[in-house]
């Protein structure tokens, strides 16, 4: 029995809670709650009573995870019976809402991309960069949640790949009825059946943005972009910059190095292409990342701070008009040869 005060609490709560989930649900604190094993596994739940209900419903919504509501057949207990809810446990529930409406997934990685995804400006500013070098077929590997796939779309050929499967069914929630999108999943280095795939699609254009640090075996992978692309086709990598800025925020998102501008050219060129500029980008966030990694230790960026680097945009605009000694970043931009594959070394 759904008490009539019980029933004003439950949509109070659930009111509080779809304005802070951006969900729209009908009855948040039910107790019939169903997830998969890949959802629960990463919500680390740490609620013991009714909060539970709260913290499971804002945890979901954060991780971006489909959410259903359905009717049930539901005959509750009275207080006779052994009813437990009481007042106080509304007002503890809209505490969990307050306490779990900003949580994190437990992934920096994830969180990261997500926190990036709310400046857009400087993913369309990061995009300007590489926009007059890309052709019509275009592979982005590292798509994430699309980031940066959003600006490609008017392509004839798109691939988006991404070896998470969360970031696959997002990428499919977002832009999978395009007809000229394809996303995919492809471990670098490249397997050779998914080599043969790749080089059948006439890839011109490969597009490769805060990737290749993830990936141990980076020579390989660069050969195998060599590989794949059309001759005449463009390599767009983006990487971090300055080995000396290396500390636990790398460690976080799982880097396995930085780069300098000389080493980079040269595993480049090494693997078969033609650099036809390398250059430092995001002057302004060097001393964040430095005093965050380097001095405090964090394995996660404060958000707050990415919402005052969009105050800061404007000053990336001097960057087009001179050669950056130093920034966050190296940006690469090269050419497989046009006589086709180039002369790849075993530069490690």
């Amino acid at each position: 029995v759904l008490y009539f005060w019980h029933a004003v609490a439950n949509g109070v709560l659930t009111t509080i809670s779809n304005a802070v989930t951006q969900l729209n649900l009908t009855d948040m604190m039910t107790g019939a709650k169903a997830m998969t094993r890949a959802v629960a596994s990463r919500l680390a739940l740490s609620s013991r009573d009714f909060r539970i209900e709260a913290e499971i419903t804002c945890k979901a919504a954060r991780l971006r995870a489909r959410v259903w509501e359905v009717p049930i057949s539901y005959r509750g207990r009275t207080y006779e019976q052994g009813k437990k809810v009481r007042g106080r446990d509304a007002f503890k529930a809209i505490w969990a809402l307050v306490r779990f409406a900003r949580w994190n997934p437990p992934e920096f990685g994830e969180t990261t991309l997500r926190r990036m995804a709310r400046i857009s400006p400087y993913n369309y500013w990061l995009h300007q960069w590489i926009e007059p070098h890309i052709g019509e077929r275009v592979l982005e590997v590292g798509s994430g949640i699309g980031n940066q796939t959003q600006y490609f779309l008017d392509r004839d050929r798109v691939i988006a790949s991404d070896v998470e499967t969360d970031y696959l069914r997002e990428l499919g929630d977002a832009f999978g009825k395009r007809s000229n999108l394809r996303i995919a999943s492809f471990n670098f280095p490249l397997s050779d059946a998914d080599t043969q795939d790749l080089q059948a699609e006439r890839v011109d254009s490969i597009v490769c943005m805060n990737v290749l640090e993830h990936i141990d075996d980076h020579a390989s992978t660069l050969r195998d972009f060599e590989s794949v692309l059309v001759p005449g086709g463009t390599l767009a990598l983006l990487v971090p910059a300055h080995p000396a800025l290396y500390g636990t925020l790398d460690v976080g998102l799982d880097h396995f190095r930085r780069y300098a501008k000389a080493s980079l050219r040269q595993l480049v060129e090494a693997s078969g292409f033609e650099v036809e500029s390398i250059r430092h980008l995001n002057m302004v966030a060097v001393p964040g990342w430095w005093l965050n990694s380097r001095v405090l230790r964090r394995k996660l960026m404060p958000g707050g701070q990415l919402h005052l680097f969009r105050w800061l945009m404007p000053l990336l605009r001097i960057e087009r008009g001179i050669d950056p000694p130093f920034g966050l970043s190296l940006l690469v931009i090269a050419k497989k040869p046009a006589g086709g594959a180039g002369t790849p070394t075993s530069l490690r």
